[in-house]
């Protein structure tokens, strides 16, 4: 007679770095189906980015338009980021949108919305703007290959602010912010699970089912990743979900089959993550990659720290740790992207049952409430 799975409680998770795109041209995804789906992925907080397509979210009435749409439709309490660019011209709003975001996210290199690299110095201003009236809400950097020192320098040495390095996928990056660590200065970085579990092969066989920036790693980069994760020199896991949806992928690979990057061919980056991130985690902890105990604290009580929020000993999440493939068949995909990098990958954990301060709010994939509000402030507890 085969063990039954074991039940385990943990501390809910926390991803600081998502894309719900709404408000935006992208009808992929809606604010109520990303946090459903992240909801019963094992989540009690996601940060939205500000690149929404087509309604970026640089000044204060568009920040609110997005405030108001996760107050009425939000499974899960959402925090937003403020942006700004050097060409955005929004210097005057970083007031106003400091006291009602989480944090700034700038942009260094190519991305959504983006077409360049930057050299820090182009920041400046931005920088210190927002050190001026946000001193402790952090600054979350996409960063380029080559410009990663220089922004280290600008806003975690010059100015002493909060910098966050998002989604590293090169060990070398990742060396560069524990030296910053060493001297004392306030810098984190996360990684994201497509850059731990998949590689730069898979472009040859998926196609731009596999695109995204920054790039996938080679094979011996993305253990190295793992490794570094699991001693603690990559503080958290963030899932940099962006939910393309299949028409998008297959289109660029129709229209742009040789992924070709420059202006005037059709790209699409990125992939959906929050619907098996934490069980995809939870396999790699089964086979000794990590302790459960390091994967925690780079899940849950790590990025709430770097966000400045507490979680109640009464948030918590059940995990039946029954060990399962990832198919189309054996468990619902509820991100409005419908599909997911990760088909045929081994995991870990089906969700037995998720609180948000004692309350009930998912038992299996059945929501019993919303529980939606809007994370502005440092010291919230959820």
């Amino acid at each position: 007679m085969s063990k039954q799975p074991e039940t385990i409680t943990l501390p809910a998770a926390v991803d600081v770095h998502v894309h719900l795109r709404e408000p935006g041209t992208n009808s992929a995804e809606t604010i109520a189906s990303g946090t459903k789906a992240a909801l019963l992925g094992g989540y009690v907080l996601v940060c939205d980015m500000p690149n929404n397509p087509g309604r970026e979210t640089w000044d204060l009435e568009r920040l609110r338009e997005k405030h108001g749409i996760i107050n009425r439709t939000a499974f899960i309490p959402v925090a937003t980021y403020a942006g700004s660019q050097p060409e955005s011209d929004n210097i005057g709003e970083l007031e106003a949108m400091a006291a009602e975001s989480i944090g700034l996210k700038i942009y260094g290199a190519v991305t959504t919305g983006n077409e360049r690299d930057y050299e820090a110095r182009d920041f400046e201003e931005i920088v210190k703007k927002w050190h001026e009236h946000a001193p402790d809400k952090p600054i979350m950097l996409h960063s380029g290959s080559e410009n990663l020192e220089d922004f280290i320098e600008l806003i975690a040495v010059k100015n002493a602010q909060p910098l966050h390095v998002c989604h590293v996928n090169s060990p070398v990056d990742v060396g560069l912010v524990t030296k910053a660590k060493e001297r004392g200065q306030p810098v984190t970085c996360g990684v994201c699970p497509h850059h731990l579990l998949k590689t730069s092969h898979d472009i040859s066989t998926q196609g731009w089912y596999a695109e995204m920036r920054p790039p996938l790693a080679h094979q011996d980069d993305a253990e190295a990743l793992m490794a570094l994760l699991a001693s603690g020199d990559i503080d958290i896991v963030e899932t940099d979900h962006a939910p393309h949806s299949f028409i998008a992928k297959d289109t660029a690979e129709q229209e742009n089959p040789m992924h070709i990057y420059d202006e005037g061919y059709k790209t699409c980056f990125g992939v959906p993550g929050v619907d098996f991130a934490l069980p995809l985690l939870f396999y790699q902890a089964r086979r000794g990659k990590i302790t459960m105990e390091r994967l925690v604290e780079a899940i849950s009580t790590k990025p709430a720290d770097i966000i400045g929020i507490k979680l109640s000993p009464d948030t918590d999440v059940s995990w039946r740790m029954e060990q399962f493939r990832i198919d189309n068949e054996s468990r619902q995909i509820e991100s409005g992207s419908s599909w997911t990098p990760y088909l045929g990958m081994l995991a870990v954990g089906k969700m037995e049952g998720l609180r948000i301060a004692g309350k009930t709010i998912a038992v299996g994939l059945s929501v019993k409430q919303r529980h939606a509000g809007v994370i502005t402030d440092r010291g919230a507890i959820i």
